[in-house]
């Protein structure tokens, strides 16, 4: 399953889709706790983040993002219950990325990972907001 299928997913579909997510996160977890003299040792998508890893995030985002016409105003985030898990996660992982750029070494690519993840989980956010008003619309 792709992630550009995302849209299309419910239930058990998703939560694949967010254990790849967390595979993915055991990579980078696996990238940052290696020491700089042992970076050789890493595998490129097995213990260290790669383009491909970050270029997915950034087209899953866009295909969201092309779905649905972006806020033109300020977002409180949490209009909903899933939109604001993945708020909260959203948050959690721009603290991440914080601590992160104080140990990835040079020419690592888990800062650009973690940035496209927190946009992607702003998006879906704002994706589900969206969802869920446009539910309710249907259901009065």
């Amino acid at each position: 399953m792709s992630r550009r299928d995302l849209i299309r997913m419910t239930g058990a579909e998703v939560d694949a889709f967010l254990v790849a997510l967390q595979r993915e996160m055991w990579v980078l977890m696996a990238e940052l706790s290696t020491a700089p003299d042992n970076r050789h040792k890493l595998a490129a998508g097995q213990t260290s983040v790669t383009a491909v890893m970050v270029e997915g995030l950034e087209a899953l985002i866009d295909d969201l993002a092309a779905r649905a016409d972006p806020p033109t105003e300020f977002v409180v985030p949490g209009q909903t219950p899933s939109a604001a898990f993945l708020d909260l996660a959203r948050t959690i992982v721009r603290r991440a990325e914080r601590h992160s750029l104080a140990v990835a070494v040079e020419g690592s690519l888990v800062v650009p990972y973690l940035n496209r993840l927190s946009d992607l989980l702003w998006t879906m956010a704002r994706w589900q907001e969206g969802e869920s008003l446009t539910a309710r619309a249907h259901q009065d």
